[in-house]
């Protein structure tokens, strides 16, 4: 998972940054460090993304596989 894809769900849950950040309970500076790609998306990050947004590997995948294919309109 990289910066692209963390913005790629947020955008996808129709979120601003302070909401994700409140749903998985980390702070706005770190979602904003996260998609510039000033901070490397944690495991931890990784763990709370899927455990709040229900996202297994089979989605993170599709929204890999969107993105490539430019499908998925950031």
């Amino acid at each position: 998972m990289n910066a692209e894809t963390v913005r790629a769900i947020r955008l996808s849950k129709d979120m601003s940054q302070q909401d994700f950040a409140d749903a998985l309970r980390v702070s706005r500076q770190c979602v904003t460090a996260v998609e510039c790609g000033y901070r490397a998306v944690s495991s931890n990050l990784r763990i709370k993304i899927a455990q709040t947004f229900g996202t297994g590997p089979d989605v993170m995948e599709a929204i890999e596989r969107a993105k490539e294919s430019s499908k998925l309109a950031l």
